[in-house]
């Protein structure tokens, strides 16, 4: 199974490096079966990802977008991915993000929802106010929703979870 991670350059700025690297570590856990894709309007961009000759070499592929609300971006980088789980990289990762993408993608015995640890139940209404740093959901799922409300900048994240939700479809949360 093929996972693509998305990563925002708007969203991210200046840690774009530090997010790139990250996702570049997790994704080489899984020998070919990853890739990254960098979501740019051209508003960082040049500063921060550095001439184009230089993407083979760092290991991501860069989708070119007019400036938009976050949903319109998110969803033009996930119509140019090739992997059947999606991750949408909003802020820094846990070590072992991509491995429970991987695993919730597998295993149908598990809860719906797998936040990184365990969470005691007076905690969730904390956890939904939360900001959502990152967020993995097959792609059956993200197409069968429509992705992305294209309309939305920063709530496009916590809109799209909430309705996954709703449908008990599979995905994968990390909170900040």
């Amino acid at each position: 199974m093929k996972i693509s991670l998305i990563i925002d350059v708007r969203l991210t700025g200046k840690e774009l490096p530090r997010r790139l690297a990250e996702a570049r570590q997790q994704v080489a856990l899984f020998q070919g079966r990853g890739e990254i894709l960098v979501i740019d309007d051209g508003d960082m961009a040049p500063p921060l990802l550095g001439e184009p000759g230089e993407h083979a070499v760092v290991g991501y592929r860069q989708v070119r977008s007019r400036p938009a609300p976050m949903g319109r971006r998110l969803n033009l980088a996930a119509s140019h991915s090739n992997g059947r789980m999606l991750g949408f990289c909003l802020g820094p990762l846990d070590t072992h993000w991509v491995e429970r993408m991987m695993a919730a993608a597998c295993d149908d015995s598990r809860p719906v929802v797998r936040p990184a640890r365990p969470c005691p139940l007076s905690l969730l209404s904390l956890l939904r106010r939360t900001p959502t740093r990152a967020l993995g959901v097959e792609r059956t799922w993200f197409d069968r929703l429509g992705g992305f409300d294209p309309s939305l900048d920063l709530s496009a994240v916590e809109d799209l979870a909430t309705r996954l939700k709703a449908c008990r479809a599979k995905m994968v949360v990390q909170r900040a």
